[in-house]
């Protein structure tokens, strides 16, 4: 028992820099945040130095959101980006890791390749879809609209143009409606997914490698057709794999800022740049800091969610 207990202490010993240093870098800063969240904290200059003055609030801050229309307008906003782009590069993504799971000539190239969009640092990527997007004759999908006489040579289209639909919300004013948001979203979604469905291929591509093929061989010996083995082999092997990527990928999606805000500054009101607003832009540190746990608390349940429903497939 003593050499257990020795044991375990000399372990906690070599983890102890490491767990002070999250302490400091990750725990001490989330303590932080959420003690702002607690209160109207407002950022103060006095003699020309800043300091944050704090007025205790208690839950006023989170009731604030949560009967707040814009709020609620951001919610959905952010669900309909989330979703659509993590069904698409799931999709995308699983059809690409089955065409690499097959032999064929040039695949390590292809998969060391798949990695490259990925690579590209997000800001780079937002400003290339800037530039394919651009409304002029000189951005590179106008170009192509040109080339093949869609449309004349002096006409270009504004893709990231919200439709002109408005509707008057408390705390946005006049905004674009939901259905005019849409078509700005769908093509940032376009520019997201290029970006993460080639890494989202490797995740499905590694999963695929662990499933015996002595289950395939046997399928097809009991006459199953490749669209069975699919759903009757592939998924099932998958689900934990498909879990750790819905969950991932639902964290990132959720919290997204950079691609939308280079793109469309506050145009396309989510969570995150709802978040910026009103800790660097209104100066509301307290309301940003609580906006900012809400949406933790999204991503904590719809994760849960993923988990119980992977759960209860596999009981079935």
């Amino acid at each position: 028992m003593s050499q257990r207990r020795g044991d375990q202490a000399f372990a906690f010993s070599l983890l102890s820099p490491a767990l002070l240093i999250m302490l400091v870098v990750v725990f001490l800063p989330l303590a932080y945040a959420f003690f702002l969240s607690l209160n109207k904290a407002e950022i103060v200059v006095v003699g020309g130095k800043g300091s944050v003055l704090a007025e205790w609030r208690w839950l006023k801050n989170y009731l604030y959101f949560l009967v707040d229309p814009s709020f609620w307008y951001s919610v959905r906003v952010t669900s309909y980006f989330t979703g659509v782009s993590l069904a698409i590069e799931l999709v995308i993504g699983t059809i690409i890791a089955l065409v690499l799971d097959k032999e064929f000539w040039g695949r390590p190239v292809v998969r060391a390749l798949l990695i490259l969009p990925w690579a590209v640092p997000t800001v780079v990527n937002a400003r290339l879809w800037g530039l394919i997007f651009e409304p002029h004759a000189y951005g590179a999908l106008n170009g192509l609209l040109q080339t093949l006489h869609l449309i004349g040579p002096t006409e270009a289209v504004n893709f990231l143009a919200p439709i002109p639909i408005f509707q008057n919300v408390p705390g946005l004013g006049q905004i674009t409606t939901w259905l005019g948001a849409t078509r700005a979203i769908n093509w940032l979604i376009l520019g997201d997914t290029w970006k993460v469905a080639p890494v989202v291929a490797l995740l499905v591509l590694a999963g695929l490698q662990t499933v015996p093929k002595e289950l395939y061989e046997a399928a097809e010996v009991d006459g199953a057709t490749a669209w069975g083995r699919f759903w009757r082999i592939t998924v099932p092997m998958l689900r934990p794999v498909i879990l750790v990527i819905l969950v991932y990928r639902t964290m990132e999606l959720f919290r997204v800022f950079d691609i939308l805000y280079i793109l469309m500054a506050y145009t396309i009101p989510v969570l995150a740049v709802k978040t910026y607003q009103e800790a660097f832009v209104f100066g509301g540190f307290g309301r940003g800091s609580a906006l900012a746990f809400l949406i933790g608390l999204f991503i904590l349940i719809i994760a849960f969610v993923y988990i119980r429903l992977v759960a209860v497939t596999e009981e079935a």
